[in-house]
């Protein structure tokens, strides 16, 4: 017997419940996805949301409603180490000379029941607990939820 969260997604064909948005869409649309599962997503599912819709005529109605903004670019990161401890290549920012940094993300919640968790914080700390990057993230859709007793966070943040 395996006992799933309400919150856990799942396959809109096989009802096979999934850790994460992630694994569900390798389960359907992945290298390895079930063969059923794989052909009926690719005929009527949704890439955004991973839904499955009763005909290619749903199909076409739920992608004009499901969309996602253009996420707006960053303006400005604060480093708060010297030019000579960064490395700037192709792009990609990495620190010299540390051994680990440290992601933290705070959640809010989102959806009419608040159970979709929403990035709202980005913190990037390094092996000291040296801050070397944090800002506030708008959430793509309305938070219903800011979680303040354990983020922190208030509207007035984002």
């Amino acid at each position: 017997m395996s006992y799933h969260s309400v919150h856990d997604p799942k396959c809109g064909v096989c009802n096979k419940h999934c850790k994460s948005f992630e694994s569900l869409r390798e389960h359907v649309a992945g290298p390895l996805s079930k063969v059923k599962c794989s052909s009926i997503f690719a005929e009527r599912g949704c890439i955004l949301c991973l839904k499955i819709c009763s005909s290619v005529d749903s199909l076409n109605e739920h992608e004009e409603m499901c969309h996602l903004a253009t996420p707006r670019p960053i303006d400005t990161i604060e480093m708060l180490y010297s030019e000579d401890e960064v490395d700037i290549s192709n792009g990609i920012s990495s620190i010299r000379n540390r051994e680990a940094v440290a992601l933290d993300c705070e959640m809010v919640g989102g959806g009419s029941d608040c159970s979709l968790d929403l990035c709202a914080r980005v913190c990037l700390v390094d092996e000291d607990e040296k801050l070397i990057f944090h800002t506030f993230v708008l959430p793509q859709i309305p938070v219903t939820d800011y979680r303040y007793e354990i983020t922190g966070i208030t509207e007035v943040n984002l």
